[in-house]
C-alpha cells in the first residue's frame, strides 16, 4: 500500500462499519452521479477497541435531528455552535436546539459521547422502548452471482 494511502480495512476494524462510499455527495447532482449505490454494512455486536466508542452503552435515548423527514442522529460530523448552543445536520442542514441538560454544561472542552471525534459507533440504552428480549438478525443473500465457488461457501 502507498504510503499516506486511506486504509479502509483499518476504519472497518475500528468501527465494525464498511461503508460503499467515502465521500458524501454535497448536491442533488453529485448524488445523480454516484455509480455505486450509497450503503453501509454493519456488525452487529461487535466488541470495538476502546479508543473507538464509549466504554458502555449510553443510557439515553439518542438526539436527534427535528426535521420531519430525517431524525438523524447526533453525531461526531456535526456542525456545533457552543455560543448558542445549536447544532447542524450534516444531511439535511437543520439547525437543531440542544436539550437543555446538554446545552447548560456543553462546551469545546467538555463534549457529550456523541460529539468526541474518535466515538463514530456509539451504542445507546433506550429509554422509552420496553426491553425486547435478545437480538434478531435477517441474513440477505444476493444469489444473482455467476460464481459457484461464492454460493456453495454458503452451503
Amino acid at each position: 500500500m502507498q504510503e499516506g494511502a486511506w486504509d479502509v480495512t483499518q476504519l472497518e476494524e475500528m468501527s465494525g462499519t464498511r461503508l460503499s462510499f467515502h465521500c458524501w455527495p454535497s448536491s442533488r447532482l453529485e448524488a445523480t452521479r454516484c455509480v455505486a449505490p450509497i450503503g453501509a454494512l454493519y456488525t452487529p455486536l461487535r466488541k470495538l477497541p476502546p479508543n473507538c466508542a464509549p466504554p458502555q452503552a449510553l443510557p439515553y435515548d439518542p438526539v436527534r435531528c427535528s426535521s420531519a423527514t430525517c431524525h438523524a442522529v447526533l453525531n461526531p460530523y456535526c456542525q456545533v455552535d457552543f455560543r448558542s448552543k445549536l447544532w447542524t445536520c450534516p444531511f439535511c442542514l437543520t439547525r437543531n436546539h440542544f436539550p437543555p441538560h446538554y446545552a447548560e454544561a456543553i462546551t469545546e472542552t467538555n463534549l457529550p459521547a456523541e460529539l468526541i471525534p474518535q466515538y463514530t459507533t456509539c451504542e445507546y440504552e433506550l429509554q422509552t422502548v420496553p426491553d425486547q428480549g435478545p437480538p434478531c438478525f435477517v441474513f440477505v443473500i444476493d444469489t444473482c452471482s455467476n460464481a459457484k465457488e461464492e454460493l456453495s461457501e454458503l452451503a
